[in-house]
This record gives structure tokens, C-alpha cells and sequence, in this order.
């Protein structure tokens, strides 16, 4: 699951956002992830309310990502991620992970102070960039950039702060696609992600994200090659989106 949210949050930059949301409380997408012909589990996202973090209005939002019940035998996966983002500044103000994969578990608390640039752990605290988000917040963040920025930038950056560390994400744009999808034909933006080294992976060439060419600029697809085959994320089912998805 964790790869799945750095992968979406990848379409972040320093290109000029709107104030404009493209979502709305209630939005919910739900996610089949397969591995060649198997399916092995699902990821959903979903903007479940608006409440008050730390006197804040914030937008809570949460990821969830399970492998099936076949696939529970070979590398069980029971992954849940939390936001709460700034209703204004779209800024993550708190941030939760509960993961449990193949028996290894994380539980992770993040307080986010951007005025003083700091994020604190349950340890310690930390120095952060100027407009660091978590790898949730992130991809949120990332849906009002503006696409005429992106058609006239080739790579963007964008702070993260993620397992008590900074880091920078890059995006490359590459071009425009009609994807063939069991929710109809969908106008997207193709784009390929690099990360730093010794992360997840080292660079994007052989990853592809599909994000619908409207207002929603949701995620659709992502694919990606290793060693054994392809593996990919496919939007199968959405809830509550605030615009019409450009269908073909």
C-alpha cells in the first residue's frame, strides 16, 4: 500500500495550483491491484468528513489497502493510512499509519507545525521544507495543480515527509491518452515518476500513472514493470466525485 500512495502523490510540483478543490466530502474510489492476471488485493481512498484537528477545519481522509483472502496465505496485507488536511492551505495537519504486511507492523503519528516548519513523532521532532505534505495529503494536494503548467514544465518536485525523513518526489509529464477501462473510455494525462535513490525505486522508466484530463484529475491507473511481470493499481469502482469524469 505504501508504494501505491508514494506512486499516486508523484504528480505533485512546484507548478501553480488552483484554489479550486476538485473533490468533495463523500468522494470514494476503490482499487484492484493485480499482479499479471491475479488479482491480489484492492486500495480505496475515500474523503470521509470535515472535522476540527487542532482547532483547524480539516478534511479527513483515509487510505485503506488489503490483499485478497488467497493472498493472505503467501504475504498478508491490512494497511491503513489517515489525513487531516487544512481546509485552506490544503496542508496536512496530522497524520496516521497502521500497517501490518506479512507480519511486519508500523504505527506512525505525525503532527505537522508548517509555521515553524517542524513535524512531530511520537520520539522526536523534525525540520521540514516549506509546504512538506505526508504521502496521503499528497496526492490530494497534487489534484488542483493547473495542466497548461504542467504541458509547459517537463519535471516537478515536491517535499515529503515520510518514515522520519525528507525527501523530494519528481514527475515528468508525457503525453495525453484515451485509457480503455471498464468505466468507459477516459481522457488522461500520462505521466512517469522518478524517485531518489534508495527509495522505493530509483527511477520511473518502466512506471506509467494515468490521471483523468478534467477537474477531478483523478487517479485511473498505474502500472508499473519488475523483474516477475507488471504490476497495476485500476480504478474499479467511484463514489461522489464533484465533477463529470471526461469520458470518451
Amino acid at each position: 500500500m505504501k508504494r501505491w500512495l508514494i506512486i499516486c502523490s508523484l504528480i505533485i510540483s512546484n507548478i501553480s495550483f488552483s484554489q479550486k478543490k476538485p473533490y468533495k466530502v463523500g468522494e470514494y474510489a476503490k482499487y484492484k491491484i493485480s499482479f499479471g492476471l491475479l488479482d491480489v488485493g484492492y486500495g480505496e481512498l475515500n474523503i470521509s468528513k470535515l472535522v476540527l484537528t487542532k482547532k483547524t477545519p480539516t478534511y479527513h481522509i483515509t487510505g485503506i489497502g488489503k490483499t485478497s483472502k488467497f493472498f493472505d496465505i503467501f504475504f498478508k496485507v491490512r494497511d491503513i493510512y489517515e489525513t487531516y488536511i487544512d481546509t485552506n492551505t490544503l496542508l496536512p495537519v496530522k497524520f496516521l499509519r497502521d500497517v501490518y504486511e506479512g507480519g511486519h507492523i508500523i504505527n506512525q503519528k505525525y503532527e505537522f507545525n508548517h509555521e515553524k516548519n517542524l513535524v512531530y513523532t511520537q520520539k522526536k521532532q523534525y525540520k521540514i521544507p516549506n509546504d512538506s505534505q505526508d504521502m496521503l495529503s499528497a496526492f490530494f494536494y497534487a489534484r488542483t495543480f493547473k495542466k497548461e503548467k504542467v504541458l509547459s514544465d517537463s519535471v516537478f518536485n515536491i517535499p515529503i515527509f515520510m518514515d522520519d525523513e525528507n525527501y523530494f518526489l519528481e514527475v515528468k509529464y508525457l503525453y495525453d491518452e484515451v485509457l480503455e477501462t471498464n468505466l468507459g473510455n477516459i481522457k488522461c494525462m500520462v505521466f512517469q515518476p522518478k524517485m531518489q535513490e534508495g527509495r522505493v525505486f530509483e527511477d520511473g522508466e518502466d512506471m506509467r500513472i494515468w490521471i483523468s484530463d478534467d477537474e477531478n484529475k483523478m487517479l485511473f491507473k498505474v502500472e508499473t514493470k519488475i523483474w516477475a511481470g507488471k504490476i497495476k493499481a485500476e480504478l474499479e469502482d467511484y463514489k461522489k466525485n464533484k465533477y463529470p469524469i471526461n469520458k470518451t
